[in-house]
């Protein structure tokens, strides 16, 4: 019993320290001394009961008290020493501390966890729920062998720094048990609130900071050289968007640690292998498993060598302001062994989502890595480390300009409600009913196919062109696909680039079965564009009624290349008409309907304005007219509108060296030729080398779909003048929804 008064007294001795001194987080070394608050006595009474009730061994009478420091929340944090020792954390006003102590009891109790992740955490001995707020935790001592994954990562200076593929070992053992607990407690019946989560904790922490520090507050900023919107224009952006938030959120929770940063990770090293402990957790018990893994590979690439730079000199961070601009520089060096934990956490990930349908875990990433970034630089302030808050907000802003390019990229507004099509027919219904109106209204009609492998019909024109070339109707496929960040761009063109004369399973595709098989092969092109070409559209007023809006193009090639199979003279040129495409359901294949030909442009137009509404006809325009009910209404006529120039890498995808599939990297600039604006984007597109029938329109979306789930493209279900209108603000207003 002498044991147990013993303990009595010196928990009394901690809460009354805890409770009067205005809450220090690191209290000295304490000793008994008699007397004390009745309170106190009460909950250092109840903490002791419920300890020996746990099975805290109390064998010895002597108690020693030190203080812990490092990242914890709690107001006083303190070892206590008895036979064994333990951690006693005490807040006077956060409730959620007593929620983080039950929070690890129930996931240590629970039975449906696997015994390994369920030894991972802590015994809680110990709770106290109402104010002061207490636990008493199992506490592993360094002279046990129990360190910290942050100081076996970042050791003192003049310590030799782990290996690659240390690090490497430490970071996979540590996932070995996330993910034990991840995949074993899968709950479809509540969803994570990223909006919350993640959205709200970027505006909480830094509106805390801005008003704190001028340097914080939300205005333009450029950092290492690279130019920001203000932080508030990227909040506003993501609140405007919630929906997008909600197509990325996972369809399922998980158990979540809400903190697994290195140093809540204890590991010790025995003969049997890497034991792994998970201290100090949130009080949330399930969440979105991303969140945890942004947690660590947050501080691998940003907290831990900024704050604990491996030569021992600060890292600084310079602000100023340059021609009416603020300017935020700075260097920082990630030791060796980070691309490689990164890369084991994402690989871990990627494994994990795909297994459970979480198609969107790219995107989701990106914000996970900016909300944990941009939560940082408060606390920095307070613990009087501004560089390391300005360092850690210039990165967490490139992660949230990431993400909100991605988001712009993936939530370009549709023009107009497009067909879908869920039966995955190769002639969808709307183009089969096109194509039989041409053959109804155009004499001598053949059908054939083109060397691409898509169905055409050919007919003569009227009037002959140099190249001999008939006018043509043909059915085309393809996946058109968008990368929604600049870094995931590079990413594909790295592997791509890397993939040549390669199988894909070994570097496009890894892991992915179905088309281990097929070959990449880059097909090496001169220098230049491959076209530029004019796009026209109605000069009216009404804009209900002009081309683009309606998923419709015009477009005149002003200038071609070699590439190029259709060429032409100033006279007549290479004139093409894309009628509306229908989307593929769930996935970003799409069918259309072109008209290809040579003519002279304003013989075309005029004909449109002569001809009758039923005689038989060879100009494509006036039978899309008739399809799609095109007037012009206007003396104005037609007016170029966009100016379009392509630049394109192509690669064929082959099996057993023939052709299956073309994917172009279509870089392309666009410039309105009434405004003179100029917008750019990149397009990945893959159209089928074959004649298209049921299995082949199947394999491409399979195909796309991989792309889709690898890289985290979206998909892009609008005409390519129907982008280049939108980014050059050439599309009426009515149509930017």
């Amino acid at each position: 019993m002498k044991s147990v008064k013993t303990l009595q007294a010196e928990l009394r001795a901690l809460i009354e320290q805890g409770t009067t001194t205005g809450g220090t987080r690191t209290v000295r070394a304490l000793r008994m001394h008699a007397g004390g608050q009745s309170h106190a006595d009460q909950v250092a009474e109840n903490l002791v009961q419920q300890a020996i009730a746990s099975g805290l061994p109390l064998s010895t009478s002597v108690v020693e008290t030190d203080p812990l420091k490092g990242g914890n929340t709690a107001e006083l944090v303190a070892r206590v020493t008895l036979h064994a020792p333990f951690v006693f954390k005490l807040d006077r006003t956060t409730e959620k501390l007593a929620a983080e102590g039950e929070m690890m009891r129930k996931v240590r109790n629970n039975s449906k966890l696997s015994e390994r992740f369920r030894q991972a955490w802590p015994v809680i001995y110990a709770i106290h729920d109402k104010a002061p707020y207490a636990y008493l935790m199992e506490y592993f001592p360094r002279e046990d062998g129990w360190t910290s994954l942050e100081d076996r990562l970042y050791p003192p200076v003049g310590t030799p720094a782990a290996s690659t593929s240390e690090a490497t070992r430490l970071t996979n053992a540590t996932l070995d048990v996330l993910f034990d607990g991840y995949v074993q407690s899968v709950q479809t019946r509540a969803l994570p609130n990223i909006v919350v989560d993640y959205v709200g904790r970027i505006n909480e922490r830094l509106s805390k900071v801005a008003a704190k520090d001028a340097r914080f507050a939300s205005r333009r900023l450029r950092i290492n050289g690279d130019l920001f919107e203000p932080w508030q224009h990227y909040v506003d952006l993501l609140g405007k968007h919630t929906d997008f938030l909600m197509k990325i959120t996972p369809q399922f929770t998980t158990v979540a640690h809400g903190d697994p940063n290195p140093g809540n990770i204890l590991m010790r090293t025995g003969v049997t292998g890497i034991e792994v402990k998970l201290i100090d957790p949130k009080e949330w018990e399930t969440g979105d498993y991303l969140f945890d893994i942004a947690k660590l590979t947050h501080f691998v690439q940003g907290t831990g060598p900024i704050e604990k730079p491996a030569s021992g000199v600060a890292v600084k961070a310079d602000y100023s302001e340059q021609d009416g601009v603020d300017e935020l520089s700075y260097q920082f060096d990630p030791p060796p062994f980070t691309p490689s934990i990164v890369d084991s956490c994402l690989e871990r990930v990627q494994q994990f989502a795909s297994a459970h349908k979480d198609i969107h875990w790219q995107a989701r990433y990106e914000l996970a890595m900016a909300s944990n970034l941009l939560g940082l630089p408060p606390g920095r302030l307070e613990k009087g480390r501004p560089d390391a808050a300005l360092i850690l907000y210039g990165e967490g802003l490139r992660w949230l300009k990431q993400f909100c390019d991605r988001l712009r990229a993936s939530h370009v507004p549709a023009p107009a409600p497009v067909t879908a099509d869920v039966t995955l027919s190769v002639e969808p219904e709307s183009l089969a009913k096109a194509r039989e109106r041409v053959r109804q209204d155009t004499p001598n009609v053949t059908e054939t196919t083109d060397r691409r492998g898509f169905q055409v019909l050919h007919w003569q024109p009227s009037r002959a062109n140099a190249a001999n070339k008939p006018v043509e109707l043909s059915l085309e496929h393809e996946a058109r696909l968008s990368a929604s960040s600049e870094s995931i761009l590079a990413h594909i063109k790295q592997q791509l680039a890397a993939s040549h004369a390669m199988p894909t399973g070994n570097v496009l595709l890894p892991g992915n079965t179905r088309f281990a098989h097929l070959t990449v092969r880059h097909q090496q092109r001169d220098k230049g564009s491959q076209s530029v070409d004019h796009y026209w559209d109605l000069a009216m007023a009404d804009h209900a009624a002009h081309l683009i809006p309606r998923m419709m193009s015009m477009r005149e090639r002003v200038q071609t290349s070699s590439f190029m199979t259709w060429t032409a003279d100033e006279k007549a040129r290479a004139l093409n008409l894309e009628l509306p495409l229908v989307a593929y359901e769930h996935s970003g294949v799409i069918a259309r309907l072109e008209f290809n030909w040579i003519d002279n442009l304003d013989t075309t137009f005029a004909e449109l304005r002569e001809a009758g509404a039923s005689a038989s006809t060879d100009n494509p325009l006036l039978l899309a007219a008739r399809i799609m009910d095109i007037r012009e209404g206007d003396p104005a006529g037609w007016i170029p509108l966009i100016e379009h120039t392509t630049y394109r890498e192509k690669y064929h995808i082959t099996d057993n060296d023939s052709d299956l599939f073309h994917l172009n990297v279509d870089h392309v600039v666009a410039q309105s030729l009434k405004s003179g604006r100029i917008a750019t984007y990149t397009d990945i597109d893959v159209a089928p080398a074959v004649l298209v029938d049921d299995g082949v329109l199947d394999t491409l979306v399979a195909f796309s779909q991989s792309l889709e789930n690898a890289y985290g493209l979206v998909p892009v279900r609008a005409t390519k003048a129907w982008r280049d209108a939108y980014l050059t603000g050439e599309l009426p207003l009515g149509e930017k929804k």
